[in-house]
């Protein structure tokens, strides 16, 4: 039942003027409160916006870091054409190539060198996830939440370890080629191995300094250096053919085996003789590595992978058959003074001087790839030390403010490249074994990340980041053949160049693979003492994944 509607009384003149200010008040709040947002939401753009500009990145830049749960702090100085070029002078495919075929001859001989790819796998991950921290941070991404932290923080040192041995590769390359110019045109010289130990150190000076003091200049000669990249490879491999005594097609393809490791059969040898192809194939993921100081990072680098990849086998096919062509007399190859066969050829098709002005070209180019290289060296330290992977990681982490770059990490870079390169002082093999371990540990990088990558592929495929570079439904098949050759190569890269006996077993031994597991039992150990309470993996600060892991 309804009650009696009851009408207010009518309000009074002063109600009605209270009432009035009142609303007024809460009105002028209002609008005051909108334009606080309105300003502090223009504030906020105008940040961001700033923020693009001073580390020149754009917003899908911004977005890849966003997602990955990273602050940019690196300035992103290289474009496309610049970091193709930084790729082609870090991996100095030929000059490196030339020099390094010696295993491949002496196991295999000229029939047994050949090359093979895995890097559309690594171009479409480094699309998906572009950062500094590359096969670690994708390893963490895609592996299986239960075992990410793990893998991940194995990834990360063999990593370190990698591309720290290949950064003492190559300073000691470039001290050895100082020393094979004196050779060349001083017979008597003794070689010793001290002088190598110092020049390596001078190299070393040379790329610091270039990666520090030159870093803002650094995408800029790139491009000129490319140009001589590619016409000094001509200057190279034109003269031997015109000039230089041939071997036959027949001693090339099919009597061109060669047994000198003392294998047991020559099928055998030819697997063994396989660390010369496998060597020259890792380091374009250097790219990877400069992700964060790339503009438009996702597009750029796989593109810049894959055309450095295949102009790399465009020129070392050619350079690697121009050598073994023109070594008629492989035993006099082999056995030049120099220990090079790429420098006993070009004696046989020009003068010392001629000889001498294109080991100087070559030698400077290979300074050139050092400091490139160390820069990548420096990201990957960098990047592992930032999630707390590593002793000391705030220094190491540490972004110099003055020049945007982590000035620390090269430091260390460089110090750990000086003690290696002193080891050669006192032992020839212990050196080769250190840095024979780039190679080994690279590959160990590549398998376990493709791998991952092809665990989600299969089982969590929606899960998987969109990418400008997409491998598609070919995905599965290419990811799992790189996978395969991967760890086919990892194993027999852990073989010695010549069979082992109680006479030679110091001399030819093959350490790297005991230095490597020698490394990851000392990082086994400092995760027990200290990374387990600062380690996570960095896929606990990746956006729509975090949520599943308790970090404090």
């Amino acid at each position: 039942m309804r009650g009696p509607m009851v009408v207010p009384p009518p309000m009074a003149h002063a109600d009605v003027e209270v009432v009035d200010h009142e609303m007024g008040i809460r009105q002028n709040k209002e609008a005051i409160s909108s334009v606080h947002r309105i300003s502090g939401e223009d504030s906020s753009l105008e940040g961001q916006d700033g923020h693009l500009s001073r580390t020149k990145s754009t917003q899908d830049d911004a977005a890849g870091m966003r997602r990955m749960g990273k602050e940019q702090q690196l300035v992103r100085q290289f474009r496309l054409l610049s970091i193709t070029s930084f790729v082609a002078i870090a991996t100095a495919a030929w000059e490196i190539g030339l020099f390094v075929i010696t295993p491949g001859l002496v196991d295999g001989g000229r029939s047994g060198l050949e090359f093979r790819p895995i890097y559309l796998s690594m171009a479409e991950m480094a699309s998906m996830a572009p950062i500094a921290g590359a096969q670690y941070h994708w390893v963490s991404e895609f592996a299986p939440e239960g075992s990410q932290r793990f893998l991940s923080y194995v990834t990360g040192w063999t990593s370190s370890i990698a591309w720290q041995a290949g950064n003492a590769m190559g300073i000691f390359l470039v001290g050895s080629l100082i020393q094979t110019i004196i050779l060349v045109n001083v017979e008597d010289y003794g070689f010793p191995n001290w002088h190598g130990t110092l020049l390596a150190i001078l190299a070393m000076c040379i790329a610091f300094c270039g990666v520090v003091y030159g870093a803002k200049a650094l995408p800029y000669w790139q491009n000129a250096v490319f140009a001589i990249h590619i016409i000094a490879y001509f200057a190279y491999i034109v003269p031997v053919w015109v000039s230089a005594p041939a071997a036959t097609h027949a001693q090339v393809w099919t009597e061109g085996f060669e047994n000198s490791g003392g294998w047991s059969s020559m099928g055998l040898t030819v697997l063994v003789g396989q660390l010369a192809g496998i060597s020259q194939q890792v380091g374009i993921d250097t790219a990877a590595h400069m992700s964060e100081e790339v503009k438009d990072a996702s597009r750029a680098i796989p593109k810049a992978m894959i055309t450095i990849y295949l102009v790399n086998f465009c020129l070392i096919f050619p350079a690697v058959l121009t050598v073994i062509y023109h070594c008629p007399d492989l035993e006099a190859a082999l056995g030049d003074s120099t220990t090079y066969p790429a420098i006993y050829v070009l004696r046989q098709a020009m003068s010392v001087p001629w000889i001498t002005v294109i080991l100087v070209v070559i030698c400077l180019l290979n300074v050139a790839s050092n400091i490139v290289y160390l820069a990548a060296v420096t990201r990957d330290l960098f990047a592992f030390a930032r999630d707390k992977g590593l002793p000391f990681s705030k220094w190491i982490s540490t972004v110099s403010p003055k020049r945007h770059i982590p000035v620390n990490a090269c430091i260390l870079s460089c110090g750990i490249a000086v003690l290696l390169s002193m080891i050669y002082i006192g032992s020839i093999t212990a050196f080769y074994a250190i840095t024979s371990l780039s190679t080994l540990s690279l590959l160990q990088c590549y398998s376990l990340s493709i791998g991952c990558v092809l665990y989600r592929r299969i089982r969590h495929p929606g899960s998987l980041p969109p990418s400008h570079f997409s491998l598609g439904r070919w995905g599965i098949p290419v990811n799992a053949m790189a996978v395969t050759y991967a760890l086919w190569a990892l194993f027999w890269c852990a073989w010695p160049q010549y069979v082992l006996d109680a006479t030679t077993f110091g001399e030819s031994m093959n350490y790297a693979s005991i230095i490597f597991v020698s490394v990851l039992i000392f990082a086994m150990v400092y995760f027990v003492l200290k990374a387990r309470h600062e380690y996570f993996g960095p896929v606990t600060e990746v956006e729509g994944r975090k949520a599943h892991f308790h970090v404090k």
